[in-house]
């Protein structure tokens, strides 16, 4: 599920806002290397009540605005995008506030936590296809990002409703196909057998097939 390019000189960094700060972290060393001049914090106030609510009393952009500013990124390199309530909804607001701000991405470094990197960029290829998508993360192993996490099985049921949105979500115009192996799918079904699978697309088995 994570899925990184080579960092290169963009148009503009991109950061999907999420409970996890660490994003807003790593858009800020991308910007200070000066990979791109300006950062696009995308993230409204979301997922009130259920699994991914971050409990902040303001937008995720706004969060991950004022963490990127305590790493030294000036408040002028920022954009807040302050609706957005879904991954699809980063790409598209975030394309129609660069527009309005005279801005026009070519190339797009877009930041998102480790295990959203994939979703996000077959997102974005569907929501965004002018732009050259170029997905970032931090560097960090799997096992060690579950052994910081506060409630790393909320992030494992995250996790898995990801996965099932990317086997799910092409064939719904909401994302571009992406070759999901069979080993792939059968750690998907074990993983919601071992009651992991809160978060699956309503109506439709692991590999993707309605069940109505």
């Amino acid at each position: 599920m994570r899925l990184v390019h080579p960092p290169v000189p963009a148009d503009a960094i991109l950061t999907l806002g999420s409970f996890d700060v660490r994003a807003a972290v790593h858009a800020a060393a991308l910007w200070k290397a000066g990979l791109a001049p300006l950062i696009i914090m995308s993230g409204g106030i979301a997922h009130r009540g259920g699994l991914l609510d971050t409990g902040w009393d303001k937008p995720e952009a706004r969060v991950f605005a004022d963490a990127a500013v305590a790493e030294g990124v000036p408040a002028t390199a920022i954009l807040l995008e302050e609706q957005a309530q879904n991954t699809a909804d980063n790409f598209v607001l975030s394309r129609a506030l660069a527009e309005q701000a005279g801005r026009r991405l070519r190339k797009l470094l877009a930041v998102a936590k480790p295990y959203m990197t994939r979703r996000g960029y077959a997102t974005g290829r569907k929501a965004w296809p002018e732009v050259e998508l170029l997905m970032q993360c931090e560097a960090i192993d799997v096992a060690d990002y579950f052994a910081r996490e506060a409630e790393p099985e909320r992030t494992l049921l995250a996790l898995v409703g990801d996965l099932h949105r990317i086997v799910v979500y092409p064939a719904l115009g909401f994302q571009i196909a992406q070759d999901v192996p069979p080993a792939v799918i059968d750690a998907l079904r074990r993983l919601v057998e071992a009651g992991y699978g809160a978060r699956l697309v309503a109506g439709y088995d692991v590999a993707g097939k309605p069940t109505g």
